[in-house]
C-alpha cells in the first residue's frame, strides 16, 4: 500500500467520525506511525509502506477517532515554536493562548524592571516556560492545583529550559510565597453545563483544568481579587478567558484597582486575553 492511499484511508475514518480536522490529523498520525515529519510524509505520497506501519497506523486513527486528541496520541503539542510533552494529566495547550505570552512580552519588554513572574494554573507550563524562553532575564515561576500537572511541567522545564521551574501545588496563589511584579493564568473558564457536556461524551482532558463555576468566571474573580496581595507596586495581572466573559473582567479588575486595562485578541480577532496594572500604594489592600 503506498503512503497516498494510507492517508486517504485515514482522511476518510476520520471525516466520517466527524472530526473537525481530518487531513490535518490523518497527516500527523502518519508522521508518527513512520516516525518522520508530515512534511516527508507529503514528499513521500508514491512509496509503498509494510504492513506494521499499515496496522500502527489505523490504530492511531482509532483512537481519534474515539475521541483521543492527537497531542495525546503523539504525547506532543507545538507551542510558541517549542514542543511540549503533554499528556492525560494537563491540558492541551491552544494556539489562543499564545495571545497571552505576545502581550506579557509587550509587558515586560516595556519595562525591564519587570523581573518577577508567576504563571498560575499553569498545566503543562507552556505559558511560563515560553515566557523563560524568550526573555531569559525573567525569574518564572509557576503554580497549579494539579500535582501531577506539576510532574508534566518540570519534564518540560527540563526538556525545554534545561533545568527546573519553580513549582508549587497550590489553590491559585494561596500556597505560593514571594511577591511578583507579573502573575499571569489561563484559569479553568469552561461554564459548568459545557464541562457536564464534555463528561458525557468522555472528553479526556482533566476536569480540573475545564470547569470555571456557573459562568465560567469563578477562578478569574478569586485571581483578580487575590493578585493585589501578591503583586508589588505597579505590578501587572494578565488573564486569558472566554470572548464573552471579558467585560465582566474588565469590570471586576476596575473595581480590584486596576488601571491601564487592556483587552487583546487572539487570531480569530475575538477578545482572549485581559491585562491591568495594579494602582499606586493598592499592594495588599484589596480583602480576599
Amino acid at each position: 500500500m503506498t503512503v497516498r492511499t494510507l492517508l486517504r484511508q485515514g482522511y476518510d475514518k476520520l471525516f466520517l467520525a466527524e472530526v473537525d480536522t481530518p487531513l490535518l490529523d490523518a497527516l500527523l498520525l502518519l508522521a508518527f506511525a513512520l516516525e518522520t515529519t508530515k512534511e516527508r510524509v507529503l514528499a513521500s505520497l508514491p512509496d509503498e509502506v509494510g504492513p506494521e506501519v499499515e496496522g500502527r497506523f489505523i490504530s492511531l486513527v482509532d483512537r481519534r477517532s474515539a475521541g483521543t486528541p492527537v497531542s495525546y496520541i503523539r504525547r506532543i503539542k507545538e507551542f510558541w515554536g517549542l514542543e511540549f510533552y503533554v499528556d492525560e494529566r494537563v491540558l492541551v495547550p491552544r494556539p489562543d493562548t499564545e495571545a497571552l505570552v505576545e502581550k506579557t512580552l509587550d509587558v515586560v519588554r516595556a519595562d525591564p524592571r519587570l523581573l518577577r513572574l508567576h504563571d498560575a494554573c499553569a498545566g503543562s507550563g507552556c505559558i511560563g516556560i515560553s515566557l523563560q524562553r524568550t526573555v531569559p532575564r525573567l525569574e518564572v515561576s509557576a503554580s497549579d492545583l494539579s500535582a501531577e500537572a506539576g510532574v508534566v511541567l518540570r519534564l518540560n522545564a527540563e526538556k525545554l529550559l534545561g533545568r527546573r521551574m519553580d513549582f508549587f501545588v497550590s489553590d491559585l496563589l494561596e500556597g505560593v510565597p514571594g511577591s511578583f511584579d507579573v502573575i499571569t493564568a489561563n484559569p479553568p473558564y469552561l461554564r459548568d453545563d459545557e464541562v457536564e457536556s464534555m463528561r458525557k461524551i468522555s472528553w479526556p482532558e482533566p476536569e480540573i483544568a475545564l470547569r470555571g463555576g456557573r459562568d465560567g468566571t469563578a477562578l478569574a474573580e478569586r485571581l483578580i481579587r487575590a493578585a493585589p496581595q501578591k503583586l508589588a507596586a505597579n505590578g501587572w495581572l494578565l488573564l486569558e478567558a472566554a470572548p464573552q466573559q471579558i467585560n465582566k473582567l474588565y469590570a471586576l479588575m476596575d473595581q480590584a484597582g486596576f488601571h491601564s486595562i487592556d483587552v487583546v485578541q487572539d487570531m480569530a480577532g475575538r477578545n482572549r486575553v485581559i491585562a491591568g496594572r495594579l494602582g499606586p500604594g493598592l499592594r495588599g489592600g484589596l480583602d480576599g
